[in-house]
């Protein structure tokens, strides 16, 4: 507290006449670099939190706490070759601390001394992360060194640790084409690849690539033609494909021990981030980058991290450092479009999707987000259009998917395009009958056309049952029952609706509706006047003003705008 009360005290403004006060010099605080260093770190503006630690650092040297946490800072934001010289102090004063003696083994096998990364990683202290990482790692340094046998011992202990078969099999894989092992090869990639029922893309790439490299380029486009690739750049995976059967260099191929041991580390990162572990897991994805900086599955990651913090400025610098010849160039283009949607910066998210969808003309999924983001920026009709497009790019996969038909309904009884619209909304609930969104949605746009209304009340009731806690849900059962004459069963839900959506101009509007029907008129004008201060929609401010003037209509609702 007395620290606080030094910096708060610290920067209060002077009052009156600059010249009435002496000259006071301005110094930033070691407190105050920490408690900035602790704001910083705490709001994943990782930068300034490796900065500020430092600058405590400085004036504390030698402090462990300080140390350790800068050095984590420093790998944090990507800065492992500045945190390389704390590693070896915090080794000493820690006892032999964990990610000290991991960043020097990594360190040494960038520089090829693998003897010294076998000292390290032996030496590391048992855990349950370590019963994992020392063997792979292990593995990878007795691949650099040549020693195949010890390899294989390594990998078995993997096996040995029970659900990491596919993780042992994919390295053993990656190992075999260091060796020149075909026969190895591929027993290790069909054991990975027959493990899961849809192999992820990743899987069956890295697979494909090395097939090629060995010379077996047929099998290799088996692979890839047995999954779904279409987040992938497909001309420049055909150009690595191709790189790799002529024996040469190849974007994607594991061709060192430095390699492999970055594909090890981000793994075990995706693991933690599985599991929600993003602090440490974004510590293993840039250790991935420090081995291979051209890794773009690994930025991905640092970016998806980042994404999660709501660091989408930080996520977006990552993301540009994956170029057009990459094979995840596009994946990469998706994130930043969402990323800077998140930054409020639709028209630039708008501008990527739209420079994706001419450079991968072929592609529904960027169609599909194009048109999703369209219909976020109410843009209508160009939604329409995108979602057209997209169902024609994706062929029967769209014609099984019932978001595809809620969304671009939406987009239609937005555009007033009902009779489209009822049709895509009815396709939706065909192939998911109880989605309780689309029952909402259709069930609600019948509601306010006046038609339909005993098939609306039952689809909103049954959409309730499943989501008895959404306000809008909520909101459209009460709004049924006003409807159909049922005003004070109507109040009841709408009350409801309103206490789990109170800043809802909609919702509290027709809550005004019904208290004036059941004659609770004071009330009534409470709720209109509380939705006209959420900055309603121009029609229903303008119908609000006319009910607060003249009251409601004895016979007969309004109609106002749907919640959408």
């Amino acid at each position: 507290m007395a620290i606080l009360a030094a910096v708060t005290l610290s920067s209060c403004a002077a009052t009156g006449p600059a010249a009435d006060l002496p000259e006071i010099p301005q110094r930033d605080t070691v407190s105050g670099d920490y408690l900035k260093a602790l704001h910083a770190y705490r709001s994943s503006d990782l930068g300034a939190a490796a900065q500020n630690f430092g600058a405590v650092l400085a004036a504390d040297p030698g402090n462990p706490g300080l140390t350790q946490r800068t050095f984590l800072a420093r790998i944090s934001d990507g800065r492992t070759a500045d945190a390389l010289d704390m590693a070896s102090d915090l080794v000493a004063q820690q006892n032999g601390y964990a990610f000290g003696r991991l960043v020097l083994a990594l360190a040494a096998m960038k520089d090829g001394d693998f003897a010294a990364a076998r000292g390290q990683l032996e030496a590391l202290e048992e855990s349950r992360l370590t019963q994992i990482l020392r063997p792979l790692l292990l593995a990878w340094v007795e691949a650099g060194s040549g020693n195949w046998a010890a390899t294989e011992k390594h990998l078995d202990a993997i096996r040995k640790q029970g659900g990491f078969a596919l993780l042992a099999d994919l390295h053993a894989g990656y190992i075999a084409s260091l060796k020149g092992d075909f026969e190895a090869l591929d027993k290790s990639f069909r054991s990975a690849l027959s493990a899961l029922d849809r192999p992820p893309a990743r899987l069956r790439i890295g697979a494909a690539l090395h097939y090629a490299k060995a010379g077996h380029g047929t099998a290799a486009r088996e692979i890839l033609a047995g999954g779904d690739l279409t987040d992938q750049n497909k001309d420049a995976l055909a150009a690595a494909l191709a790189a790799a059967e002529a024996g040469g260099p190849a974007k994607g191929l594991v061709s060192s021990a430095t390699d492999g041991v970055a594909e090890a580390m981000f793994d075990i990162a995706s693991a933690l981030q599985r599991d929600r572990g993003s602090e440490i897991a974004l510590i293993y994805a840039q250790l991935a980058l420090y081995m291979r900086p051209d890794f773009p599955l690994a930025r991905l990651l640092v970016g998806e991290i980042l994404d999660d913090r709501n660091r989408h400025a930080d996520a977006l610098e990552i993301y540009r450092g994956i170029g057009r010849d990459s094979i995840y160039h596009l994946m990469a283009g998706l994130r930043t479009a969402a990323a800077l949607d998140a930054e409020g910066e639709r028209a630039a998210a708008l501008s990527v999707l739209r420079d994706l969808a001419r450079t991968y003309p072929d592609n529904g999924t960027v169609l599909v987000r194009l048109a999703d983001t369209l219909r976020s920026d109410e843009a209508w009709d160009e939604a329409i259009a995108a979602y057209d497009g997209a169902f024609e790019k994706l062929g029967p996969a769209a014609n099984d998917d019932w978001t595809l038909y809620y969304t671009r309904g939406i987009a239609l009884e937005r555009a007033k395009r009902w009779e489209r619209a009822e049709a895509d909304f009815l396709k939706a609930l065909e192939l998911s009958p109880e989605q309780p969104y689309v029952m909402n949605y259709l069930g609600y746009s019948w509601v306010e056309q006046g038609i339909n209304l005993k098939e609306a009340q039952s689809l909103i009731e049954r959409a309730v049952r499943q989501r008895p806690n959404d306000g809008y849900i909520v909101d459209s059962l009460g709004w049924v029952l006003y409807r159909t004459g049922q005003h004070r069963e109507a109040v009841t839900h709408l009350e409801r609706a309103v206490q789990l959506r109170p800043g809802d101009a909609v919702i509290n509007d027709h809550l005004g509706d019904a208290y004036w029907r059941v004659g609770r008129r004071l009330e009534a004008t409470y709720q209109w006047r509380r939705s006209l201060e959420m900055n309603p929609e121009p029609d229903l401010a303008s119908e609000i003003e006319r009910k607060l003037s003249e009251g409601l209509v004895t016979d007969g609702a309004p109609t106002t705008p749907g919640n959408g």
